[in-house]
């Protein structure tokens, strides 16, 4: 559920994320930026959310190894979706796309924001990540369902 939250906060931090257009040029001051806490609490929370999403599953793990490759792959879109949300929050204000103005003849400066994309494609990996953790569960019941474990028996063999 805490990975479906973060997939959606993450698709909501990229409809609303800053915009090249939002960036004004004040004069005397330079690049004025809307607020920007909006985008990043969601994407505070997206990160917090996945990092929940994660150590729920840690301590489960399946004895067959048919099943194993959709956990490493679980595992892997995981950290991309992480990489993707903390690289949105770092390009918040500081990286990314750049407008650029010039004031006077001789002085340039640039505004940058998150490049398009950036906090969707943490979205969808963290979307892929739930899904691949959902299909790894459901083929581990399955498993467990159709080869129940059988104990020895515990009565002496010439009973």
């Amino acid at each position: 559920m805490v990975g479906l939250l973060s997939a959606t906060l993450g698709f909501i931090a990229e409809l609303i994320r800053l915009q090249l257009g939002d960036v004004k040029d004040e004069s005397g001051i330079g690049c004025v930026y809307p607020n920007l806490s909006g985008v990043t609490a969601l994407g505070v929370i997206a990160i917090v959310a996945l990092l929940g999403f994660r150590v729920s599953f840690l301590g489960t793990r399946s004895p067959y190894s048919e099943v194993q490759i959709s956990r490493y792959l679980s595992l892997v879109t995981w950290c991309v979706a992480m990489i993707f949300y903390i690289i949105g929050l770092i390009m918040t204000t500081t990286q990314g796309n750049s407008v650029e103005y010039q004031r006077f003849d001789y002085e340039r400066y640039s505004c940058n924001v998150v490049k398009p994309g950036i906090y969707g494609t943490g979205a969808s990996f963290a979307l892929t990540s739930v899904i691949l953790e959902i299909v790894y569960f459901a083929t581990t019941h399955q498993y467990r369902t159709d080869n129940p474990v059988s104990y020895p028996s515990t009565q002496p063999l010439g009973a």
